[in-house]
């Protein structure tokens, strides 16, 4: 894991990136697991699904839908939490609602030419999401914009003269993901997608009546 005073050290290695997104991503399950919660194998996870239909949605990224994508598509993101629930209602799997993760998880995202940089494995929910872009938003000039470690994962974020570095990886080890971008610029994108994850995410609320993408408590 990097530590603070060894900041300069991977700060120098760090890849300028190329074209970028920043955004935020609502997931699209393509089937639904209608196994047992406990006591099953990753043949049992395969196996035990049947599938949703298809939804009529751009995926930048394998079943995920980025919010710069969704403005006027708020219809088809209803429909697809619709089948959705109606599936698991058919086959009393009705314990996928209790939570965001896996069916009606949000998620930070940072693409460059179209492709994942950064992996966020333990932001499930549009409160962390909205947290973390938050913190993009209003990174000034100069500072930590974002230090977490968990499970196995560690990002560090800061800026330093307008410059905004990632590191991304294994704790235990080297940073697997060292980048850098103009602060400026990914603070304008979070900015926007920010709010279009806010309006998408209450648009989502009216519909179904209840808050399915955030944790309670």
């Amino acid at each position: 894991m990097i530590e603070e005073s060894s900041d300069e050290a991977w700060m120098t290695r760090a890849r300028p990136l190329g074209p970028f997104r920043c955004d935020a991503a609502f997931r699209i399950a393509d089937s639904l697991f209608i196994g047992p919660e406990n006591d099953i194998g990753p043949a049992d996870w395969e196996r035990l699904r049947v599938p949703l239909d298809p939804a009529d949605l751009p995926c930048r990224v394998p079943h995920l839908a980025a919010t710069l994508d969704l403005p006027g598509r708020e219809a088809a993101l209803a429909a697809h939490y619709e089948g959705l629930i109606a599936t698991a209602r058919r086959h009393g799997k009705l314990t996928v609602l209790a939570q965001p993760f896996p069916y009606f998880s949000v998620t930070p995202l940072l693409l460059e030419a179209g492709q994942p940089v950064v992996s966020f494995p333990w932001t499930d929910d549009v409160p962390q999401t909205a947290a973390l872009l938050t913190a993009l938003a209003d990174a000034g000039p100069d500072g930590m914009v974002w230090d977490a470690i968990d499970q196995g994962w560690f990002i560090r974020i800061l800026v330093r003269d307008g410059t905004l570095f990632i590191a991304e990886g294994d704790p235990d080890a080297e940073a697997d993901v060292v980048v850098s971008a103009e602060a400026g610029a990914i603070a304008a994108q979070a900015s926007a997608a920010l709010a279009r994850l806010n309006g998408l995410h209450a648009g989502l609320i009216r519909t179904f009546g209840r808050d399915l993408w955030s944790y309670r408590g």
